[in-house]
């Protein structure tokens, strides 16, 4: 900047004392988290709803930076097709919500192909990827029951833990990096904090739940800790694929919905298939 430029005013940069990267983090967490988690409590068509509203939003981001942000058109499509796959879900049979499910990414490609989009395969893999993994939300939401909620609950937790536990750790240990062509930031010994938190998590829900085995879920939340890792670094590499950084600026300063449950969608995603093939609540295993 030259010395003849009067550059930004003091402050501008700042909102209540603090940058405001971080203040727009702070309020938007305020604002999103107490409606979630209202939500998630209420559980029956107001969950769906607001699930089905993640999977469009998820969807849009997904089909943005597949398609290198050429066709508007298409990543509407895809949010709203992915968005309606999860709202009537609760009132499709089986047969139908797979069908519907295999279906969306074709309708997607067929239109990213007729448009010539780049990357179709990736930008068709948009629906896919938003309704799996909220399907599995709804899935193990289950109704209006207030205990239907507690394995969400669990799960997004220890998930938070794991985020949280890693940052810790990594910051104050370092060393070897996890993936370094994938995700710079994230070492091993992020890993085991993470995997610690989790566990202490799955401990603390083991010792206060009637029925559930702390050990049990001690071991669960390290490998929560782990599959969500492992979600991150998907999300990552995609997006380092399109050389992008943020998936969207939807939630301000946080970024976009996929940045934000990266780790969340395939925690809840492998938590569900193994409650399908087991038939039981992993909480009273």
């Amino acid at each position: 900047m030259g010395n003849g430029d009067a550059g930004p005013p003091e402050g501008s940069d700042r909102l209540f004392g603090l940058t405001r990267n971080l203040a727009l983090r702070i309020l938007s967490t305020l604002v999103i988290l107490p409606l979630a988690a209202g939500l998630l409590v209420l559980g029956g068509a107001y969950f769906t709803v607001f699930v089905a509203a993640l999977a469009g939003c998820m969807a849009w981001e997904w089909t943005r930076i597949a398609s290198e942000r050429s066709d508007r058109a298409i990543a509407w499509i895809a949010s709203l097709v992915s968005a309606l796959v999860v709202v009537f879900s609760p009132w499709l049979e089986q047969d139908h919500l797979t069908f519907a499910i295999l279906v969306a990414p074709a309708l997607i490609l067929g239109a990213a192909l007729a448009r010539r989009c780049p990357s179709p395969a990736w930008v068709a893999a948009a629906p896919l990827v938003a309704c799996v993994a909220c399907l599995s939300a709804v899935l193990l939401r289950g109704g209006e029951e207030l205990s239907g909620s507690i394995p969400l609950i669990w799960l997004i937790a220890s998930v938070a833990a794991t985020d949280t536990g890693a940052y810790i750790a990594g910051r104050s240990i370092g060393g070897p990096r996890l993936a370094p062509r994938i995700s710079p930031n994230k070492t091993w010994a992020g890993l085991v904090g993470g995997m610690v938190a989790s566990a202490a998590v799955g401990g603390i829900c083991g010792w206060l739940m009637k029925g559930a085995d702390p050990t049990v879920l001690m071991i669960l939340g390290a490998v929560i800790a782990v599959v969500g890792q492992i979600g991150d670094l998907l999300e990552s590499s995609f997006k380092r694929r399109f050389n992008v950084k943020d998936s969207s600026r939807l939630i301000p300063g946080h970024g976009g919905v996929l940045d934000r449950l990266d780790g969340h969608m395939m925690v809840i995603t492998v938590m569900a298939a193994v409650v399908l093939v087991s038939g039981q609540n992993p909480l009273i295993w």
